[in-house]
């Protein structure tokens, strides 16, 4: 009997690790602590998906937005929370809500999924998820742009927007200064007012 107990406990140690479920995407995880390398005010510059709205093959979030404040989506191909606020912006902008503010959406993950996937799922035209703004593509290991110089810096993209899971919804101000980051998995209307209030102050007090 003590044998049999001894067996199933080596057993179940030895297979801990293999029956853990991995990280889904969306899942909340701790923000990372972005080194003191970090510029104060930064953009990412990064392939698009190459349609009309992506205004080039190749975009500077801050540089393109003429002194706005930006809405940054992080998204992932197989992020239904991504769907689900994709598909809200969408619609409210068609309607003609929010269609003074930028928005650009972001890849999150190219590490482990193919561009062409993201933009099977966001640049897709007539689809409920279609981005009808910008879509960034950085590659795996991009590193932050600094906005004051234009030139690359030595620290991780993700790291310096803080670790964003998806779907991450942040505001970057005409400077290049992240202000404000949601982590709310679901679309939710007052989430977008409250991002949209503040875009809007900016771009006044910018005027």
């Amino acid at each position: 009997m003590r044998a049999l107990v001894f067996a199933m406990l080596l057993m179940t140690t030895t297979l801990a690790g293999c029956v853990t479920p991995e990280p889904m995407l969306g899942e909340p995880t701790e923000p990372t602590t972005p080194s003191d390398a970090t510029p104060e005010r930064m953009t990412i510059v990064a392939p698009t998906a190459g349609r009309s709205v992506d205004e080039g093959d190749i975009l500077d979030v801050v540089a393109s937005a003429n002194g706005n404040a930006t809405l940054l989506i992080w998204v992932a191909a197989g992020c239904s929370g991504c769907h689900d606020w994709t598909e809200m912006v969408a619609t409210a902008r068609e309607e003609g809500n929010y269609t003074d503010l930028r928005v650009v959406s972001v890849h999150r993950y190219p590490s482990f999924e193919d561009a062409d996937e993201v933009i099977d799922r966001y640049g897709t035209v007539n689809t409920s998820t279609e981005a009808t703004w910008p879509l960034l593509l950085p590659n795996d290991g991009d590193t932050v742009v600094n906005a004051d110089t234009g030139e690359a810096t030595a620290v991780d993209l993700v790291d310096a927007f803080q670790g964003p899971v998806t779907p991450t919804l942040q505001v970057l101000d005409g400077e290049g200064h992240l202000v404000w980051t949601s982590k709310t998995y679901w679309s939710n209307d007052s989430v977008l007012e409250d991002a949209a209030a503040l875009m809007r102050s900016l771009n006044e007090a910018s005027a």
